[in-house]
């Protein structure tokens, strides 16, 4: 069976790739903690200085799994638990965001949801001008995806993206918002970015290090983590909104595709 996440090196360059083709990237468990143990591998490593996070097959990751085979959906006993769930994911991100090595996010294909929440915990992000960036197709949540794009696109653009389910918005469109830092062709993306990792690298790691310190505490003094780890709380109590009840239903009776359809569908 093949590595769900995969860590590659090309001489100062690592890159973890995230390795559920046939899921699109779908984030789960056995995903997370195989991303955690390659964030800790390349952290200890003296070797690499800057690290590409990337998908294979056809997407970057179209965010948290939520189909009726991923058994985390069954286990929400509480609002608590539910807030303490979603608060490790975030802080995972926030990893990302910590982490003493600059990271680049590579899009391709879609970038959707949780997906789009490690992207902005990257220091850069590179896109593929046609690349897909998003929000879920249905409302399962809420003040969780959003509040992180506040961040970098501003409140007017999170709320129309967070406040129509499935809204998304292309890499050109992206980098006009600051939700990407550039946008090639997609032919082009794999060798853009492993030349900017490469320029980045030729700064001693000691050097970049204080660098992505200096600028992620000007973020940090907008209150960007807490209002990172305040989206847990947010999206617990929300998760106990009887509309997002009635779309959990609709997913364990339809599946993903078909609660999308049935939504899509209602008059308004």
């Amino acid at each position: 069976m093949s590595e769900v996440v995969v860590v590659e090196r090309n001489g100062k360059i690592a890159s973890i790739i995230l390795n559920r083709p046939d899921k699109l990237n779908a984030l789960n468990r056995e995903v997370f903690e195989a991303f955690d143990a390659a964030l800790i591998e390349l952290e200890h490593d003296d070797d690499v200085a800057v690290v590409i996070i990337k998908g294979a097959g056809r997407a970057f990751c179209v965010g948290y799994d939520v189909g009726t085979d991923n058994p985390e959906r069954s286990k929400l006993k509480s609002v608590t638990a539910d807030r303490d769930r979603l608060e490790v994911n975030v802080e995972r991100w926030l990893r990302v965001w910590d982490f003493p090595k600059p990271v680049i996010g590579q899009v391709h294909g879609y970038a959707l949801a949780g997906g789009t929440q490690l992207l902005t915990c990257c220091d850069i992000v590179i896109t593929a001008e046609d690349a897909k960036f998003g929000f879920p197709s249905v409302p399962l949540g809420g003040g969780y995806v959003g509040p992180m794009w506040t961040h970098v696109v501003g409140a007017q653009r999170s709320k129309l993206m967070d406040f129509t389910a499935g809204s998304q918005i292309d890499g050109k469109r992206a980098v006009e918002w600051g939700m990407a830092t550039l946008a090639f062709p997609a032919e082009r993306l794999e060798e853009e970015t492993l030349d900017i990792a490469r320029k980045i690298a030729r700064t001693p790691a000691d050097i970049l290090r204080l660098k992505k310190k200096a600028i992620n505490r000007v973020i940090e003094g907008g209150d960007f983590r807490t209002s990172v780890l305040n989206g847990a709380l947010w999206d617990s109590i929300i998760h106990q909104a009887d509309g997002v009840k009635l779309t959990s239903q609709k997913i364990s009776e339809l599946g993903v595709r078909g609660a999308v359809d049935w939504f899509n569908s209602q008059d308004v």
